[in-house]
């Protein structure tokens, strides 16, 4: 161990900081685990798969342990609100309210429970609630690393590399570290809604590796861990937070629209977007499958569609005026974007027809109003090209055959009943009398406007991006960590003025000499020996040099909050030792450059308590990362 002392002071910068950091590091997670098709967090009965000796705890019974020689099958059920419980056959926990507990030093099966086609299996152990008389959730309660090895993999494509993989972790972290609001009894949950968490059985070496060396590290704005959102593939262009989530009104500073093309040039003309949306144009999620995409419409199929999403969208409060199953969709004659975001994302978007016209907001509801195949638009990002029905030399010549022996009827009761016979007038008396209306498979489907117009025959989308758009592309985090860039610069990147740290632990006087202690990963990079692809082959070249040259300076400070001015502050950093008698920590805040006291990897800093005589004050700390 080493001891610093005055060669540390030389070191010390001053910077002046807000106290802060409202949140505290969650170290374990609850999760709540699903049936098969995610439908449904309550479960009747769900037999247990124990590899190894394991032990279960009922609650209710004085915390009684049962211990489960060499494994087996525990079957639960709950039966008028109480749990019963077979372990290989025999009952063995009778009448339990609960909770229920069973640990194991190794994975927890759940039988007939599947994750990716695999048998689910999940580390730490496994907590049984009632939450009706004859239905119990499923919580997997573990460690924040294990569970995020559970997450990442599922949440993004290992193949995106580890760069890529570690900003996913911090995002993922992020987000399990949020305030709870999946559940009373759970913080997350498992599914799409939550996080996607499939357990063991999914973890991947890359993956895991990615979250072990990103440990304990954050996205922060101004101090606090940000909502780290993000999706597949942005299309080139991210969504500010406020024009969606934000309804116009809530802005998230650190989530605003990154245009990742510099020679894309907004513009608010409709006919330019939409050739945005038709072209390949380059982009850092260029790659993924949804970059550019077409979806198209039959009309009587889109207004079948319409004729039940306008009803489920109205019910949400996303559609005017009200549509409800009293009324009927038909005669879809125009599809028009009223508004716009930041990347020309849709929305407000009214439909047109013969049965009236409608306006749907929000994002996601336009996207779920539009559905193909039962599933949403990929984004909102689109475009609406209509496509009319191309007549034949002959149905045209009948056509105008039927039109002027309507014409001449017109006439001659014009004379006869001795009105005008102007063109404009006849045209006008004729346009209603052409309209076409059939009951097929009892829906109404017409053919023309009200004035005698053909409708559309199909409505084609042309659209960008898969997801709301927001935050991180994952597809760009891919491209981006292909080429080099560091996972601290890819975050950077789409979460605009965030910087990179650890949450704060608050430092007290303890009478048991309990010590403080923040581990994390730090990791300086031999770029000679990692293979990336050459940025001058790719056609964002520009802005990718740009990106990698900010990976060159990273460096890690040490931050200490002394509002207190408490005298005796005593750390470790790995195995160096810095002295309590430093006067200069009775400083409101410090700020200090500690990159050569760290190991290329992980690291350890540990606070002693303080003593006696500063038993009523505080002192916190964290990790900054940034550049020189």
């Amino acid at each position: 161990m080493k001891f610093i002392g005055s060669l540390f002071l030389a070191l010390i910068l001053f910077f002046s900081m807000p106290s802060s950091f409202a949140v505290e590091e969650k170290t374990t997670i609850r999760v709540g685990i699903s049936n098969n098709n995610f439908s449904s967090y309550a479960h009747d009965k769900a037999v247990f798969i124990l590899p190894v000796n394991s032990t279960i705890i009922d609650l209710e019974d004085d915390n009684s342990r049962i211990d489960v020689k060499g494994g087996g099958l525990v079957e639960v059920k709950i039966i008028n609100g109480v749990f019963n419980i077979n372990v290989n056959s025999s009952l063995i926990v009778r009448n339990s309210k609960g909770p229920v507990i069973i640990t194991s030093p190794d994975k927890i099966g759940i039988k007939g429970l599947y994750r990716k086609g695999e048998p689910a299996y999940y580390r730490g152990m496994i907590e049984l609630n009632k939450v009706s008389l004859y239905r119990f959730n499923i919580i997997n309660v573990l460690d924040m690393q294990s569970y995020l090895k559970g997450v990442v993999p599922n949440e993004m494509p290992v193949s995106f590399g580890i760069e890529a993989l570690k900003a996913q972790a911090v995002a993922a972290r992020n987000y399990a570290n949020r305030p709870n609001n999946a559940s009373n009894y759970y913080d997350t949950c498992d599914s799409t809604s939550c996080q996607v968490y499939f357990g063991a059985n999914s973890e991947h070496d890359l993956s895991s590796a990615a979250v072990d060396k990103t440990l304990g590290i954050y996205a922060l704005y101004e101090f606090e861990p940000i909502l780290a959102q993000y999706s597949s593939t942005a299309s080139g262009i991210t969504e500010s937070y406020i024009n969606t989530y934000g309804n116009g009104k809530i802005d998230k500073p650190y989530l605003t629209s990154v245009k990742d093309n510099d020679d894309v040039k907004y513009t608010n003309n409709e006919d330019e977007i939409k050739e945005f949306f038709k072209e390949n144009v380059p982009s850092f999620d260029m790659k993924s499958p949804r970059h550019r995409w077409t979806v198209e419409f039959d009309r009587f199929e889109l207004e079948d569609v319409l004729n039940k999403t306008l009803i489920e969208q109205s019910k949400a409060g996303n559609v005017e005026p009200y549509f409800d199953k009293d009324k009927e969709f038909y005669g879809l004659e125009d599809i028009k974007i009223l508004q716009r975001g930041d990347s020309y994302k849709a929305l407000v978007v009214e439909v047109k027809s013969a049965s009236g016209d409608y306006k749907i907001k929000k994002e996601l509801p336009i996207r779920r109003t539009f559905k193909k195949n039962n599933s949403a638009l990929y984004s909102a990002n689109f475009s609406v090209e209509k496509e009319y029905k191309k007549l034949s030399r002959k149905e045209l010549k009948e056509i105008k055959k039927k039109r002027k022996l309507e014409e001449e009827k017109l006439k001659e009761k014009a004379v006869f009943n001795n009105e005008e016979t102007k063109e404009e007038n006849i045209t006008v008396k004729l346009m209603p009398q052409l309209k076409e209306e059939k009951i097929i498979d009892g829906r109404k489907r017409v053919y023309k406007t009200k004035l005698g117009r053909n409708l559309p025959d199909k409505f084609i989308f042309f659209g960008a991006g898969f997801g709301h758009g927001v935050g991180m592309s994952q597809y760009g985090a891919g491209y981006l960590g292909s080429y080099g860039v560091d996972y601290e610069n890819i975050l950077k990147y789409y979460y605009r003025g965030i910087n990179l740290g650890t949450l704060p632990k608050t430092v007290s006087y303890n009478n048991i000499g309990l010590n403080y202690i923040q581990e994390f990963h730090f990791e300086t990079k031999d770029k000679e020996k990692e293979k990336f692809e050459n940025p001058n082959r790719s056609p964002l070249k520009k802005e990718l040099k740009r990106l990698l040259k900010q990976n060159e300076n990273l460096r890690c400070y040490l931050i200490v909050e002394n509002p207190n001015k408490a005298s005796n502050i005593e750390f470790y950093i790995n195995n160096y030792q810095f002295s309590p008698d430093i006067n200069i920590f009775t400083k409101k805040n410090l700020k200090t450059d500690i990159t050569e006291y760290l190991n290329n990897g992980y690291n350890k800093i540990i606070f002693k308590p303080l003593t006696e005589k500063d038993k009523n004050k505080t002192v916190k700390f964290y990790i900054e990362i940034g550049e020189k």
